[in-house]
């Protein structure tokens, strides 16, 4: 008996990858943002979306097969909420990166795309009379963002979506 399915399936490699490509370099991504280390974030977010996928190795670019590049293009925090004095309780932040794969041997790119973004909210509150727990708060929705946007990456270089 045959059941329809929509033929959707998740193989050890698609997307991008070239048959035979075992190993991928992270080159660390550049900041064309006005905040500072939002780079050293998102480089480390896609770091660890790879390793944690095990798909492709992570290496130097010396022995990779494919090296990631990529910039930070946006990095926004919108207020979100305020209270009844109109003092922002609550920011968002919104993150979108442009990044490409290259074939380490060729030197070509295979892949580029501009744009890429965080999906879900990471927001933080504001801690009135305790900047050290916004600033806590807000590094943690900066990681936050940082991490959906390496899912995303991850997802289009592997899956091509």
């Amino acid at each position: 008996m045959m059941l329809p399915s929509c033929g959707y399936r998740l193989t050890p490699r698609g997307g991008v990858v070239p048959e035979g490509a075992r190993t991928i370099a992270v080159a660390a991504f550049v900041n064309n943002t006005k905040e500072p280390y939002v780079d050293v974030e998102v480089t480390k977010a896609v770091v660890d979306e790879f390793l944690a996928d095990g798909r492709l190795k992570v290496v130097g670019s010396e022995s990779a097969d494919l090296v990631l590049r990529g910039t930070v293009t946006k990095f926004d925090v919108i207020a979100q909420s305020y209270t009844a004095e109109a003092y922002v309780q609550q920011y968002m932040v919104s993150i979108a990166v442009s990044a490409s794969i290259e074939d380490a041997r060729s030197h070509t790119i295979i892949w580029q795309e501009g744009g890429i973004g965080s999906v879900f909210v990471a927001s933080y509150p504001v801690t009135i009379g305790d900047i050290t727990a916004t600033k806590i708060a807000k590094e943690t929705a900066l990681r936050k963002a940082s991490q959906d946007v390496a899912w995303t990456l991850r997802s289009r270089v592997l899956e091509g979506f």
